[in-house]
């Protein structure tokens, strides 16, 4: 089974988009460990007791010639995202801020010589950033085994075939 760490996967069932919604949903509801919500375009699971970075699996549903063709990707929530980014972009802010007082760019806006010498103080911004980069590099860490198990529960419950083994066994 291909893995959706890092990049889509493409996939066909035999069943309709309403079908396959159906038949993700009922997998959802049986399974006490995810949560979920599916309709006839997008499946959308993550795991309950998962890390708190909240790994979501979106399984888009399109309309196929064989049937419904699949596109899974797996990765951090968006809202997560949304606000690991606006985290970092206010330290971004704070770190440029501080850089340009330290090098007295602006004579309103500038460290006192005593400042100057508290590297501690100076670098607190910069070194928040590059924690919240390090806390966002351990929460995929941790989740990388979320997106393989969602994986299959979406695939086994809608009959779904990997494109790549459909071709290929098509062209042998």
């Amino acid at each position: 089974m291909p893995s959706v760490n890092r990049m889509a996967s493409n996939f066909v069932s035999r069943l309709t988009p309403v079908e396959c919604s159906m038949k993700a949903q009922a997998a959802i509801v049986a399974e006490s460990e995810v949560v979920g919500v599916a309709s006839h375009s997008l499946v959308l699971v993550r795991k309950i007791k998962g890390n708190t970075f909240q790994t979501v699996l979106r399984a888009k549903l399109d309309d196929h010639p064989e049937g419904t063709s699949i596109r899974l990707t797996a990765g951090m929530d968006r809202i997560v995202f949304v606000f690991a980014c606006i985290f970092m972009a206010a330290f971004a802010l704070l770190a440029v801020a501080f850089l340009l007082a330290f090098l007295r760019v602006f004579t309103s806006f500038q460290f006192s010589d005593q400042d100057r010498r508290d590297w501690l103080f100076l670098s607190t911004p910069l070194l928040s950033l590059i924690a919240g980069v390090g806390l966002i590099q351990l929460g995929r860490y941790v989740s990388r085994h979320d997106a393989p198990f969602l994986t299959r529960l979406i695939v086994d419950a809608i009959e779904a075939k990997s494109k790549t083994e459909l071709t290929t066994r098509q062209s042998a």
